[in-house]
This record gives C-alpha cells, sequence and structure tokens, in this order.
C-alpha cells in the first residue's frame, strides 16, 4: 500500500498538484556511525573520525599512540612511555577474579600480511611512499595498506605498476602501538598479560 501511495505522491508532484512533502525528523531512521580510522598525508598525525568529527593524534611524540577495541569500536589513546612497557610478565600467582593488570607485551601475534606475524612492523614514510589505515568492523581488524614505490611514470597511459603492501592486526587479540620515528612508521602489536588460572 505504501508503495502505491509513494508513486502516485512523486506522480503529483511531478505534475505539481501536490506540494513538496516536509521531512518530519521523527519520520528519519538514525544509523549509528561506525568509528574510523586513517593517517594524514605526510603520515605525522593519526585520526580516529567519531560522528562526524576528527580527533587528532600526533605520531611524532616520544609515547605511542594506542589503537584497539572497545564495545567493537575501534579506540584510540595515548600510551605509557616505551621505557615503561614490560617485554616478560612478572612471576607470581594473579587474582583470576582481577579484569585486568594493563600490562601490555611486546610480540603478541595477531598481525599478518607482509612481513607481518605479530612482530614489530616498520615501514619507510619518504616522498615516493604512502601509507593509509583502515578498520573493518565486521572482521575486527586494522589494515595498513601502502606503497613504497610510487612513481607515475612520464606518460599517463602507461604508468609503472604499484606493488602495495599490506599488513593486518586482529584487533581482538591485541593492541596496536603506532609511532612516526624519523622516516620510519613503527606498529608495534602489544597484547595483554595473560592470567594465570588459580590451581
Amino acid at each position: 500500500m505504501s508503495l502505491i501511495k509513494n508513486t502516485l505522491a512523486s506522480l503529483l508532484r511531478r505534475l505539481k498538484l501536490l506540494k513538496p512533502e516536509a521531512v518530519r525528523y521523527n519520520d528519519l531512521k538514525v544509523y549509528t556511525m561506525v568509528n574510523s580510522i586513517t593517517l594524514s598525508t605526510d603520515m605525522n598525525t593519526l585520526f580516529l573520525i567519531d560522528n562526524g568529527r576528527a580527533l587528532a593524534f600526533p605520531l611524532q611524540k616520544e609515547k605511542m599512540v594506542l589503537v584497539g577495541l572497545m564495545k567493537g569500536q575501534i579506540t584510540v589513546a595515548t600510551s605509557l612511555d616505551p621505557s615503561e612497557m614490560t617485554d616478560l610478565p612478572e612471576p607470581g600467582p594473579e587474582n583470576p577474579e582481577d579484569p585486568s593488570t594493563g600490562t601490555l607485551l611486546r610480540g603478541s601475534g595477531g598481525g599478518s600480511g607482509s612481513g607481518g606475524g605479530g612482530e614489530e612492523i616498520k615501514v619507510p614514510v619518504t616522498a615516493d611512499a604512502q601509507w593509509t589505515l583502515i578498520f573493518n568492523r565486521k572482521y575486527q581488524v586494522m589494515g595498513l595498506i601502502g606503497a613504497t614505490e610510487i612513481n607515475p611514470g612520464l606518460t599517463p597511459d602507461e604508468p609503472e605498476p604499484i606493488d602495495p603492501s599490506v599488513f593486518i592486526f586482529n584487533l581482538n587479540e591485541v593492541v596496536v602501538g603506532i609511532r612516526r620515528m624519523g622516516n620510519a612508521l613503527v606498529l608495534t602489536p602489544l597484547r595483554r598479560r595473560e592470567k594465570i588460572p588459580a590451581s
């Protein structure tokens, strides 16, 4: 019935027999926006795009910018100084009721792709390189996509082929620390310390 009503209404508007319909706010559907993430073109700033605003996180500080998940949405925060992180958990029992100790460990897995595999990834930032970050909500992964030898050539009809590199991080397993160190972008997958079950 609504299809017939909408068709007739649009036909009558075209014939100028019916005035344009005023849209009421209660008729509009609400769509929740999924957070997104990207890098600036100079690759000095990471942007978290949230509900129509872009939050800037400078990457050239001493501290890492951490990227992770919170209730299925991508989140970004600044971290501790890299010297404050631990490589191995301290021995000793943990309280299993404790939700988290908050300690992050390096080299945790969760990264894949060209040179991934959970290790620290360094990509060059030069005039011929371009990198960007993406977030896939369905698979809960963050990807770093880019190319290091972008040269379109002198003839636009025959551009040189570009061999892109892709690095994927499963954000259900890791939090990714991102820093800009000189002419390199450094991504470090970090994981929470695993709890020791009480025996």
